[in-house]
């Protein structure tokens, strides 16, 4: 898995999307913590790599509305 420091954003002020914890990496457009498995479930939310584009290839939009 690839994880990216963005460079330009303090990761460190916002919380992981799943659990709460303070937020470690920003993953599969989702700020999470080093817990595995809030990975995953940023991955599955995200429909993993590439999800986005499935769901634009689906003709539905790329941003997940709840579904």
């Amino acid at each position: 898995m690839l994880i990216v420091d963005t460079g330009f954003m303090n990761i460190e002020d916002h919380k992981c999307q799943i659990c709460g914890s303070p937020a470690k990496h920003f993953v599969f457009a989702a700020f999470t913590c080093d817990s595995e498995e809030c990975i995953e479930a940023a991955r599955k939310e995200r429909g993993g790599p590439g999800g986005h584009m499935k769901r634009k290839a689906e003709g539905r939009p790329i941003i997940p509305l709840d579904e």
